[in-house]
């Protein structure tokens, strides 16, 4: 069991050789097979050696007292230590054979301590394996009994000496940690251990060999003009897994060798287990690189996929067997990512042709740059829009503390990025930059506005310095309209400066009479009335059209007035009277009152005018 018979089929010779070589032996063996088979080889080396000296004592045969002694006399014959003090209790029975035995002792300047200090530095674990092996298998053979030694401290841990115990087999059963060490002793020969190594590097060149055929198999594919969903079926008969592609939030955009109940179930499974912030966002950021999640259902392999150094959305593979080792795929999934990112990127490059003309295209709309609606509605066809639906026209607006948001190649960047975003929703739209803003014509469709939400999370997510809101037009039925919609979009913006989603049907009266056929004219008529208050310091300016828009707006309350201002009755009443003086108008006048009113609400919805910091009821 622990290679006693390994000296039986031939001649022993005894060989010489110094500390050193065996230190470079030593650390050869750590460094190929690691820590732990290192540690067996040394132990069974040891153990043999013990049996070659137990041999040569028990052809001169003494006493059993004797006999053991001689071990002691052996270690330090061949130098592995420079003294040795142990003291051993032994019982017989009545027909001589060992009962009981157990010793303790200490290994004085430990060759294999200095050795292993030289060549490792300090250590977790006891190193002294050459001795421990050599003194069971002594012990062992003389004994015929099955003895081990455990070394108990150690000075490659740091520890002031070396000092081991010996028991009977039996005797370590309570000594979890050395019935460990003891199992060693019993694994295969070092020839085994070779084929072993062997097993394993042919083992890894067969899943390599794996790997290449499938890569081969996808870069086959690709050449051959595959698409994304017909690489993605590849990739799930190829490795019998269920595949998905999807987007930044994690819902799928597609996905193979599962149904869509099966999914869905499995995905709300998936996203109890995602990282989020307190406010229930989920931390993108935290998912760049190849990660694991293990759910209550099922467990996946996720890794993003990178087009021009941009995640754009995850490959993952399902594994309904949770038992599945997961590690062994993340090369097939990195290299299947890496696929669909080259598919992507293909796709990305005729897209960016199409949404070059797309753009245009838009652009020609808005300029109403068109021989005839029918030739327009085709083109729209073309492009995937059926302009004869209902659609919306939008603008996007951009501010930053940090950037500038009026540059090109930054509206670029953000069109690029919505782009993408919505081809991976299949939500066709049109888009481009216009009169430095950006114009969407968005196809009516169900969930609107959760699809607008999603829009503006998606930008804040990627441009986190920059802040998105975007005004949105009446329903547009027809292209003839577009102009319109373009001003209803546009007003909508500057009549509310704090959502983030504004819709043209919610706004007042006096945005939707303004539009660009009569907003020079209700600027001029508007500036021509204020012009006795727009012409002074600017401080006394300001004061005065706060107070007549509030007074006005309260509907000449003068409490009201007084509460929303601030101000005393007889500071009201001057303010009224020198406006009413410069104005040549009576604020209490209906007529009068409504025309100033209007012509405010204009101006500030012009942007001429700043009323800002009005209480919230006004």
């Amino acid at each position: 069991m622990y290679h006693s018979d390994t000296f039986n089929d031939y001649e022993d010779k005894k060989i010489s050789t110094t500390s050193a070589t065996f230190g470079l032996l030593r650390k050869e063996l750590i460094s190929n097979l690691g820590m732990k088979r290192a540690k067996a080889f040394l132990l069974r080396y040891g153990w043999n050696l013990g049996v070659a000296n137990a041999k040569e004592v028990l052809q001169n045969p003494t006493n059993l007292e004797e006999m053991l002694s001689k071990g002691g006399e052996l270690h330090l014959q061949t130098g592995q230590i420079s003294k040795m003090i142990a003291e051993r209790t032994l019982k017989t029975d009545e027909q001589g054979r060992v009962a009981y035995i157990y010793a303790t002792g200490k290994w004085i300047d430990s060759f294999e301590v200095n050795e292993h200090l030289k060549n490792h530095g300090l250590s977790d674990h006891p190193v002294c394996h050459t001795l421990a092996g050599l003194g069971s298998g002594f012990t062992s053979l003389i004994t015929k009994r099955k003895v081990f030694l455990k070394e108990i401290r150690c000075r490659a841990m740091g520890h002031d000496e070396c000092c081991y115990e010996m028991r009977l087999e039996e005797e370590w059963q309570d000594d979890p940690e050395m019935l460990e060490e003891i199992n060693l002793y019993n694994e295969s020969s070092f020839i085994d251990e070779l084929n072993y190594t062997y097993e394993q590097l042919l083992d890894q060149k067969n899943y390599i060999e794996k790997v290449s055929t499938f890569h081969d198999t996808l870069t086959t594919k690709l050449s051959e003009g595959d698409s994304v969903d017909e690489l993605l079926q590849t990739v799930s008969q190829t490795l019998d897994l269920p595949v998905t592609i999807e987007d930044l939030n994690f819902q799928a955009r597609m996905y193979e060798g599962i149904d869509q109940e099966a999914y869905e179930l499995l995905n709300q499974d998936f996203l109890n287990f995602i990282s989020r912030t307190r406010s229930g966002k989920i931390q993108s950021a935290a998912y760049h690189k190849t990660f694991i999640i293990r759910g209550k259902m099922h467990n996946r392999l996720v890794t993003p996929i990178v087009v021009q150094n941009q995640a754009i959305g995850y490959m993952t593979f399902i594994y309904i067997d949770q038992s599945v080792e997961l590690e062994k795929d993340m090369m097939f999934l990195q290299r299947a990512a890496n696929a669909a990112a080259l598919c992507f990127l293909n796709e990305k490059t005729s897209l960016e042709a199409v949404e070059n003309m797309k753009g245009y295209f838009l652009e020609q709309l808005l300029l109403k740059q068109y021989s005839s609606q029918s030739s327009v509605i085709y083109r729209g066809y073309y492009m995937g829009i059926d302009l004869k639906e209902p659609f919306y026209i939008a603008t996007l607006q951009l501010t930053s503390n940090v950037r500038d948001t009026s540059n090109i190649e930054f509206h670029d960047e953000v069109i690029q990025s919505i782009t993408r975003y919505l081809e991976m929703q299949s939500y066709k739209i049109l888009i481009t930059q216009f009169e430095k803003q950006i114009v969407l014509l968005l196809p009516k469709v169900d969930d609107f506005r959760f699809k607008l939400e999603n829009i503006l999370q998606h930008l804040k997510n990627q441009f986190r310095l920059t802040e998105f809101r975007i005004g949105i037009s009446d329903e547009c039925e027809s292209i003839d309209n577009i102009t319109e919609s373009l001003e209803e979009s546009q007003i909508v913006l500057k009549i509310n400066n704090q959502d983030s989603i504004i819709l043209f049907e919610n706004a007042n009266i006096i945005g939707t009479l303004i539009n660009s056929k009569n907003m020079s004219s209700i600027r001029r008529k508007a500036r021509k009335e204020l012009q006795p208050i727009l012409q002074l310091k600017e401080a006394k300016r300001d004061e005065l059209l706060k107070t007549m828009y509030v007074f006005l707006m309260n509907g000449g309350n003068l409490q009201q007035s007084i509460s929303d201002l601030s101000l005393s009755m007889s500071g009201l009443m001057y303010r009224i009277s020198k406006i009413e003086k410069l104005l040549n108008k009576e604020l209490r006048n209906p007529i009068a009152a409504y025309e100033l009113l209007l012509m405010l609400d204009a101006l500030k919805i012009l942007g001429d005018i700043d009323v800002s910091g009005l209480p919230k009821n006004v």
